[in-house]
């Protein structure tokens, strides 16, 4: 028995549409996998923004009071008070004088807690005023206006 060119034709159109349709099915699996992980990717990101969004909205503190008696120990100490929902880590700057001064130290402040901050050494000059600011790390801020008794 003899095939004919034309049974072999046949025999390689379906083959050939075989391989294409198993190609273009490859293809496009390959295609919705990687768009599903970018979409997970870009969901995540969206809601990791969005969460610490709310959490800079929800910052709330105040520098409660400052104390400086020149006659006891020669610190300047700073109250922070945390009355947000979430919470703080904050730096103290006063003038061009920033405590904790390392670049990657920051003092911690839980949620509807009040913290003693004390400048070990700090003298300025009797009626001097201090301008003093505490830095969120989320880049809200608090002010206060010391005179120097």
């Amino acid at each position: 028995m003899s095939v004919t060119n034309g049974s072999r034709r046949a025999f390689s159109s379906v083959l050939s549409a075989i391989i294409i349709s198993g190609v273009v099915l490859a293809v496009g699996g390959a295609i919705w996998a990687f768009s599903q992980g970018a979409m997970t990717i870009a969901a995540e990101d969206y809601a990791e923004g969005v969460i610490n969004m709310t959490d800079t909205i929800s910052e709330r503190f105040i520098i409660e009071h400052v104390g400086y008696v020149s006659d006891i120990d020669d610190d300047l100490h700073i109250w922070v008070f945390n009355y947000g929902d979430v919470d703080i880590e904050f730096k103290i700057q006063i003038g061009t004088l920033t405590h904790p001064a390392e670049l990657d130290d920051w003092l911690g402040l839980a949620s509807k807690d009040m913290k003693r901050v004390k400048l070990d050494g700090f003298t300025p000059e009797s009626g001097f005023e201090l301008n003093i600011k505490v830095n969120s790390k989320r880049g809200n801020n608090a002010l206060y206006r010391f005179i120097v008794p």
